[in-house]
């Protein structure tokens, strides 16, 4: 699966144009970087912290309109609705225990999160929040402990390096990234479709082979 992810990211970068001239950054998972983007540790950018331990129960007997975020990645990490909330204004969370650690979510509104999410609020508006968000769950991966329940903790979080091109430059990869991830993902959509499409297909088959609806008998010459 890496050799695959190798021999796209070299296919890429065949098909579109490079910058000028790259630097060592200085950071593992990072490699080379433009000449003239910077590299900023998550603790200078954001103001971190953590959910509360918000159980079933408690979503049960206090239900409302505010989503509770949790570990989980299936339907954007919502465990359920409250009728209060501990967060407003734009975030990012992310998962810092179980399978799914690491995993970064971009988050607006009025919000909970429970104990197993950390909490990221941008400090001022000199970056772009969006940009900060793709690429720290790009990072992340590199950061989590793997053992009999993978984590990624606040202070490991605080510590990630990532790059940081000026503004306009994250505005304009933000721009690109949504209008190439639509066509992909309507791509996608449309495979998806086709093999599901199969797969009935071959039930209707087999169903139709084995309750006589089809006549395999061999015909006389």
């Amino acid at each position: 699966m890496k050799d695959e992810g190798e021999r796209m990211k070299k296919s890429i970068a065949k098909k579109y144009k490079p910058y000028p001239a790259y630097v060592d950054s200085g950071v593992e998972w990072l490699g080379e970087i433009p000449e003239g983007w910077t590299i900023r540790s998550v603790w200078s950018l954001f103001d971190i912290g953590r959910g509360r331990v918000l159980s079933s129960e408690t979503i049960f007997q206090n239900q409302g309109e505010f989503p509770v975020y949790s570990s989980q990645t299936e339907n954007q990490g919502i465990l359920g609705y409250v009728d209060t909330y501990d967060f407003e204004g734009e975030y990012l969370t992310w998962t810092t225990d179980g399978a799914n650690a690491g995993t970064v979510f971009i988050r607006s509104g009025k919000f909970n999160c429970t104990n197993v999410c950390g909490t990221l609020r941008l400090r001022n508006t000199d970056n772009n929040f969006r940009f900060l968000g793709i690429v720290l769950n790009i990072a992340t991966s590199w950061f989590v402990r793997h053992d009999i329940n993978p984590k990624l903790m606040n202070n490991v979080m605080a510590g990630i390096r990532i790059p940081i091109p000026e503004k306009k430059g994250q505005l304009r990869i933000v721009e690109y990234l949504d209008r190439e991830t639509t066509k992909l993902d309507a791509l996608v959509a449309k495979v998806e479709r086709a093999v599901d499409l199969l797969k009935e297909y071959r039930i209707a088959l087999i169903s139709a082979a084995v309750t006589g609806k089809i006549d395999l008998r061999e015909k006389s010459a």
